[in-house]
């Protein structure tokens, strides 16, 4: 009968050893995934501090997102969300596009609001013509040349320059009325 008793003593000494070491892996498993959130939280607002300081999150658009929203294609110049706006239709690979650019960047869009059309993009290119209509109602009738630049009132044009004289005329005359 004794040896069953020392039996039953070294089984239950086992028990609790083994009971202890599952209960120190436990531990060690809480402890590590613990640490593990700390560090990912801690990595989470130190980027983000980061990346507010850095400039990347910020409430104003950008110019590039400005000239982004600003850009229409032939299907949707007579349709814009205001009234009175000017179209500005040219081809951004052509070696002038750079002069364009600098030309509009001088206009002041709080005045009118300004459109960009590429005309190199293949929506659009089927209304890259050689004779274009000044006249159109609607963008079945749309003919352009590189640059073109239309004053648009209503859903028509009221205004349609092509020669570059006459746009940056057109440009300064806006520009002094500030």
């Amino acid at each position: 009968m004794m040896k069953k008793n020392k039996n039953i003593k070294i089984n239950n000494q086992e028990l609790i050893k083994q009971t202890d070491e599952e209960t120190d892996q436990i531990k060690t498993f809480i402890i590590i995934l613990l640490g593990v959130a700390f560090v990912s939280l801690l990595l989470y607002f130190m980027s983000s501090k980061v990346l507010v300081k850095d400039g990347v999150e910020k409430d104003n658009p950008t110019a590039e997102e400005e000239i982004a929203y600003n850009n229409v294609n032939a299907g949707t110049v007579f349709n814009r969300p205001v009234d009175e706006y000017y179209v500005f239709a040219f081809d951004p690979s052509s070696l002038k596009a750079s002069y364009y650019s600098a030309l509009l960047n001088n206009f002041d869009n709080k005045k009118k609001q300004m459109y960009f059309m590429n005309l190199d993009l293949e929506i659009n290119k089927p209304y890259v013509k050689e004779v274009s209509n000044s006249k159109a109602t609607k963008t079945s009738e749309l003919a352009l040349k590189s640059p073109t630049l239309m004053f648009i009132k209503d859903g028509k044009i009221v205004k349609y320059l092509e020669n570059i004289e006459e746009i940056e005329k057109e440009m300064e005359k806006k520009e002094d009325k500030k």
